[in-house]
């Protein structure tokens, strides 16, 4: 008796002082209209944009607590109350170039809740062509440009070549490096549609950058591995530290500049080639971008595993599923054979390709 109820009260204490807090995310994206039915017999439907692969793996991933917030109004008076209660928030490309609630100059000057200036927490912007006059950037006379990649060279642009100095990021751990010199990485597998249609003859999007911009406090980590003819890369994939500026080129005015009040990435992939084919249109390399992004800017340690689409989105699990294997997993993604005291992450695999995540908290070693 002596024993049970001192071998509950360790339990207790250690379930108390081991209990993890998932990461608080935020992910802001826009209700637009995606392809809903196959055209030409050709072109699978995409995911929904509440349902994006992405949202998918993050939801999926035990430290973190994922609020999906799927804006029908981007006015630049909207209002997002809460945005100062998450640990990270991301801006997907969903968002029109134009939508107000980026804007960084209209609502009498004090721009829209998701202005770059207004961004209260470290964040992730997916949205490269809002940055240009009278859009993200206060100028109306700048000549900054977001711009999509040469679709016409659809190997070139799936791909991204990263920097030398930044191979050994945190943002790319896990990834497979490609390529004589091991240093692109394919993140699509085709080009698409802004609405998720492959195969047609305007499918030719898929990674995007930012021309004619000055920025500080910031290093550029990547970039697509063609861009578009006469228009330099001014911002790839760049990781920007709090405090840190952007300002679009000028002609003849002084440049206007945004600054940053949290730590940020700054990505470039089209949301239509991520929701594309069912979301198995983004590559494993850049469903692991994402999420280790998430996992810098909570200050969360980075997996080395690389991040994959959750078979549950397409695979129900029933009760006569048999069982194909077992397997433990650190929250920092390490595969353990035994799992001993801590937290753990239990992925059960079906024999059916369905797969299963349990998330565990042991006080003693598990009996094989």
């Amino acid at each position: 008796m002596r024993k049970t109820l001192l071998l509950g009260l360790v339990m207790g204490l250690f379930l108390s002082v081991n209990a993890v807090t998932p990461t608080k995310v935020a992910y802001l994206t826009f209700q637009k209209d995606m392809l809903t039915s196959p055209k030409a017999g050709t072109s699978p439907i995409p995911t929904t944009v509440i349902n994006d692969p992405i949202i998918q793996v993050l939801k999926s991933d035990p430290n973190l607590d994922v609020t999906v917030k799927a804006l029908t109004s981007v006015l630049a008076t909207d209002v997002i109350s809460d945005l100062g209660d998450y640990d990270v928030i991301i801006i997907q490309e969903s968002f029109g170039g134009t939508a107000e609630i980026l804007s960084a100059s209209k609502n009498n000057g004090l721009g829209g809740a998701l202005a770059l200036k207004n961004i209260p927490k470290p964040f992730i912007y997916n949205k490269m062509y809002a940055l240009q006059k009278s859009r993200a950037l206060t100028s109306t006379t700048t000549t900054a440009v977001g711009k999509e990649c040469d679709g016409t060279l659809a190997n070139g642009t799936l791909k991204i070549k990263v920097e030398s100095s930044a191979l050994n990021n945190d943002l790319f751990k896990g990834c497979t490096f490609t390529g004589s010199t091991l240093d692109s990485l394919k993140l699509f597998n085709v080009l698409a549609t802004d609405s998720g249609r492959i195969g047609a003859t305007n499918s030719v999007k898929a990674l995007n950058y930012a021309s004619n911009l000055t920025v500080t406090g910031s290093t550029l980590l990547a970039q697509p591995a063609v861009l578009a003819s006469t228009f330099p890369l001014s911002l790839g994939i760049n990781y920007f530290s709090s405090g840190a500026t952007i300002s679009g080129a000028e002609a003849t005015a002084t440049p206007s500049t945004e600054t940053l009040k949290a730590p940020a990435f700054f990505l470039g992939m089209n949301f239509g080639a991520i929701c594309a084919n069912g979301g198995k249109n983004i590559t494993e390399e850049g469903l692991t971008i994402w999420r280790n992004a998430v996992y810098i800017l909570a200050g969360l340690p980075v997996p080395s595993t690389k991040a994959v689409l959750p078979s549950t989105a397409v695979k129900p699990i029933d009760a006569t599923a048999t069982v194909k294997s077992v397997e433990y997993f650190t929250v920092n993604g390490l595969k353990v054979k035994t799992p001993s005291n801590g937290v753990y992450v239990k992925r059960t695999t079906f024999e059916n390709g369905a797969v299963k995540l349990d998330k565990m908290v042991l006080a003693e070693p598990m009996m094989k």
